[in-house]
């Protein structure tokens, strides 16, 4: 079996990971069905008071595929979720655009039925090359290696309408979120963001940092996220979320959102920064 640190070098000299040092391969994701996704992001060192506040910017372009991957990796086979399926996959998916934009480690799941211990985004030319990927041959090869590693995948895709970067910060904790809306929600939507304002700022800041659009007319599959509204979230932490769910103003307003969704889903995370 070849030896961790070799493929530490070989992830190194990738051209998608040439920024990143790897620490740990925990934080390793492969989104399952497109075979791209997967990474080695390494946790911050110790970082001395007298510094600033780490922060990272991931811009989200308009024209390009977002694809937010939600995943768990079995105990036990971390190693071998590099050795065996990472470092071969990438030099395959960078043919056909893919790009790795940031992971993030989740440290909360506030609601919803996805429960990964990971998230990572990545960025595709479009859907085509996506398609691309999973009908090359010898990434046919890798995902029943990939299949036997990952316990849970789930995926979405988005755009945006015009370029945004969020500056994500180590202090700050960011919720995914996705919503699945009532016929109501045209209505009581912007009344429940109006009138919840108030003691938001009791919790906050509280900032709605990425507002992601669904791709539409994706063929259905039990691994698809294909939510109706979705975005980004900053918090100061979670503590602040369960705050604002508890305080006694915000539980007068918040039966404007359960009637506005079906569904919600909201995971919380923290971003990995690379060494």
């Amino acid at each position: 079996m070849q030896d961790i640190s070799n493929l530490y070098k070989q992830l190194n000299n990738n051209p998608i990971m040439k920024h990143l040092k790897l620490k740990t391969i925990r934080n390793t994701f492969l989104a399952i069905t497109l075979g791209i996704t997967g990474m080695i992001s390494a946790n911050s060192n110790s970082t001395p008071i007298e510094d600033p506040v780490k922060s990272a910017d991931i811009t989200f372009k308009s024209g390009k595929v977002i694809e937010i991957a939600y995943a768990t990796i079995e105990g036990g086979k971390e190693a071998e979720l590099g050795q065996k399926y990472f470092s071969k996959i990438l030099p395959i998916a960078a043919k056909y655009g893919g790009k790795m934009l940031g992971s993030l480690q989740v440290t909360a799941v506030v609601d919803g039925d996805v429960a990964p211990q990971m998230i990572a985004i990545f960025e595709w030319p479009n859907i085509e090359a996506r398609d691309q990927l999973l009908a090359d041959r010898q990434a046919k090869k890798l995902f029943p290696i990939r299949d036997a590693i990952l316990t849970s995948i789930k995926l979405a895709y988005f755009t945006v309408e015009k370029d945004v970067t969020v500056t994500f910060r180590e202090d700050k904790t960011y919720e995914f979120f996705n919503a699945w809306l009532t016929p109501e929600a045209d209505k009581l939507l912007p009344q429940y963001f109006k009138k919840s304002a108030a003691p938001k700022k009791k919790y906050g800041p509280i900032t709605f940092i990425a507002s992601l659009k669904p791709i539409t007319g994706l063929a259905a599959a039990d691994y698809l996220l294909q939510p109706h509204m979705a975005g980004i979230v900053e918090w100061n932490n979670t503590n602040a979320y369960y705050g604002l769910m508890a305080d006694p103003e915000f539980k007068k307003v918040a039966p404007l959102l359960k009637k506005s969704v079906t569904r919600l889903d909201g995971i919380h995370a923290k971003f990995n920064f690379p060494q």
